[in-house]
């Protein structure tokens, strides 16, 4: 019996020293799990602790369009897979040293890729609709643009104020400024080299620079009627676009800057939206597949003439004010720390695939 009692006491005594052993570790996992935010899930999870697949990382809350729509940089998380470091296969960022009496942290340049391939180009497709995109992109689109010397193309911003960065440094500050009503340091900028890039294959465009983000509430409701304003004046708009720029930041507060390098010069990545009301739920929708098709035949376009230059084409259950014209798209251009160069440069190359795709419609 004092041999059991013995062997007992022994057991209790290890299991004592196990129970203090997790509690001090896993205090220690707690205080550099704080430190580390979500990277500390990765590495829990048996992953490599950098990058973390980047969230939509919106910091503003953008207003719902009619009809309450999810703000669109909450409604476009980006997909786990897809995103590649440049790293070394791109300029290095500048040695500049961030002023120690602000708060910096990191920008990393990538290329985001993913999606299921469709024909030559890749799409993301979240609509769960069950669209044969292929299908759809052998149909043809209902726009017939005459470039006749008449306006067949609006470019419109319903978030005027998203600003980019004049210049790469490798980090940003977190008290940076991501509006601005400078159009040379916006997306403004970015929708007059689109705008340019049309009108020199002989589209007559206007770009409407109304500022519509004033109070950020509301946005699309005033991107709307600035919609509306421009198809009264104009008759024979076929085409809207909405230019804006994205936003993506790590848990560990890791901007990332989504760059490619088109004939030896960077260019911030572009996405194409295309929207669906596959069930009806929106009411006001009924030509999206119009759109859809339009929205194909630029995606494969822009894959033709520079490769890497699109991200998917993200087709999800949206609409953002596209069911204003069977001709409408929104289009996403870099993000607030890519520069503003990189950001007019993309224009123009999307402005060239953009007008070559329209020029193929018959």
């Amino acid at each position: 019996m004092r041999k059991r009692f013995a062997r007992w006491g022994n057991n209790l005594l290890l299991l004592g020293c196990a129970v203090v052993c997790l509690w001090c570790v896993g205090t220690k996992f707690q205080a550099w799990a704080q430190e580390q935010g979500g990277d500390a899930l990765l590495f829990a999870a048996g992953m490599q602790a950098q990058p973390a697949s980047p969230p939509s990382g919106a910091s503003a809350s953008p207003s719902p369009s009619p009809g309450g729509e999810a703000p669109l940089e909450e409604a476009y998380p980006l997909p786990d897979d897809g995103v590649v470091s440049l790293g070394g296969g791109q300029e290095a960022a500048p040695a500049v040293t961030p002023d120690p009496s602000r708060s910096s942290a990191p920008v990393e340049e990538i290329q985001l890729e993913g999606g299921a391939q469709v024909a030559d180009f890749f799409v993301k497709d979240s609509t769960g609709s069950g669209t044969d995109l292929l299908a759809a992109l052998e149909e043809e689109p209902s726009v017939h643009l005459k470039r006749d010397g008449s306006v067949e193309i609006l470019i419109y911003h319903t978030h005027t104020s998203e600003a980019y960065s004049q210049s790469y440094t490798g980090f940003y500050y977190t008290d940076m400024a991501t509006r601005t009503e400078d159009p040379d340091q916006s997306v403004v900028a970015a929708g007059e080299a689109l705008k340019q890039a049309l009108e020199a294959q002989g589209f007559g465009v206007v770009h409407d620079t109304t500022v519509n983000d004033t109070l950020y509430n509301g946005s699309y409701d005033r991107s709307w009627e600035v919609l509306q304003k421009n198809l009264a004046e104009y008759p024979t708009l076929q085409v809207t676009i909405d230019v804006h720029r994205d936003s993506m930041t790590t848990d560990s507060g890791v901007k990332y800057k989504p760059t490619v390098t088109v004939n030896g010069r960077k260019a911030a990545q572009v996405m194409l939206i295309a929207g669906c009301d596959a069930n009806g739920g929106w009411g006001d929708f009924p030509r999206w597949e119009e759109n859809l098709r339009l929205a194909l035949r630029v995606q494969q376009k822009l894959q033709q003439l520079y490769p890497g230059l699109a991200r998917p084409l993200n087709f999800s259950n949206s609409k953002y004010n596209m069911n204003a014209t069977p001709g409408s798209m929104l289009v996403e251009v870099g993000t607030e720390v890519n520069t503003v160069s990189e950001a007019r440069y993309a224009g123009q190359l999307a402005g060239d695939a953009i007008g070559q795709a329209l020029k193929a419609c018959p």
